[in-house]
């Protein structure tokens, strides 16, 4: 959360140099020139689920590495997953109707109740077979919303209220491309921006950008038409998935690059024990675009502390 606001080293320049959105939660990424900023997130991010058949439970590479392997794709009007193993593409409507979805269905997403709706018996077929146990797939249940009261700004900073549909927590994640050549000087392998799934990269502009400055960061605007923000809201604690290589879909044997970021990047004041990387950020409002190229400025600066389950 930000605890304190100061001007001083506000105004660094950057740029947004990539942006991702990942439809499945788990499954590879699509990289976009531009996205409307919409209430979770960029658009078609994390609206889908891979739920264990039996459970209940979410799945993602933490239990099944291989799902780094299941490309994801948008072809109007569908979404279309394909895997290395598989001889079919999977398509589903990128809109699906009402009736080609099955009653809404709590899920536990971390510590938030979600409600998903099963996409039907072809796509559970297909994830089961690549799987190799019994899986569903959900959709965000469209009539309702997932609320996050964690780390959220005031209500009279964001004109809407603070929601997600299946991503961890917050609608964005944003990790800045120097401080991942920072991480990359400390590990034994060479990491890529796939290994930490951010929604938002930004380049710096100008020469006094340093690595990790971003976890200083309140809130950036950026350049439009009308000057729209986001607040910065907190790091992001890492789990396993960082030691998943994104090409082989193999969980590293090793415990690397975790084992290696342990003794460096524990730096959060409220959770210490936390390896961190990347910050969670919301929009101010919804309906605008946000698009590779666009200027970024840092506004205000502060510090944050994970003082409550992220």
């Amino acid at each position: 959360m930000v605890t304190a606001s100061a001007a001083e080293n506000s105004g660094s320049k950057w740029m947004v140099s990539a942006l991702y959105t990942y439809p499945v939660k788990a499954c590879q990424g699509i990289s976009m020139d531009s996205s409307p900023v919409t209430e979770t997130g960029l658009a078609y991010d994390r609206k889908w689920m891979i739920v264990n058949a039996k459970s209940g439970r979410f799945v993602t590479q933490r239990q099944v590495p291989r799902l780094a392997l299941v490309q994801v794709s948008i072809n109007a009007p569908w979404l279309e997953l394909s895997a290395p193993s598989m001889s079919s593409v999977l398509r589903l409507p990128l809109h699906p109707k009402d009736t080609e979805l099955g009653p809404p269905t709590k899920v536990r997403v971390w510590y938030d109740d979600v409600l998903g709706r099963c996409c039907g018996e072809q796509a559970s077929l297909w994830l089961t077979e690549f799987v190799g146990r019994p899986v569903r797939l959900l959709y965000k249940d469209p009539d309702s919303s997932r609320l996050i009261s964690r780390y959220a700004p005031p209500a009279n900073l964001c004109k809407v209220p603070v929601q997600s549909a299946f991503a961890d927590v917050h609608p964005f994640h944003i990790v800045t491309d120097i401080s991942l050549d920072e991480i990359n000087r400390h590990v034994p392998h060479k990491l890529s921006f796939a290994n930490f799934r951010p929604n938002i990269v930004l380049s710096a502009t100008d020469s006094t950008a340093l690595p990790y400055e971003e976890e200083e960061w309140s809130r950036i605007e950026f350049e439009d038409i009308n000057y729209w923000s986001m607040y910065v809201i907190s790091r992001t604690p890492r789990c396993t998935v960082p030691n998943v290589d994104p090409k082989t879909g193999q969980m590293s044997t090793d415990g690397e690059p975790m084992a290696s970021m342990r003794k460096f990047r524990c730096v959060d004041p409220g959770n210490p024990k936390a390896v961190c990387f990347g910050m969670q950020a919301v929009p101010s409002n919804i309906g605008q675009s946000i698009c590779v190229g666009q200027s970024v400025t840092v506004c205000d600066r502060g510090s944050h502390s994970l003082t409550e389950p992220l």
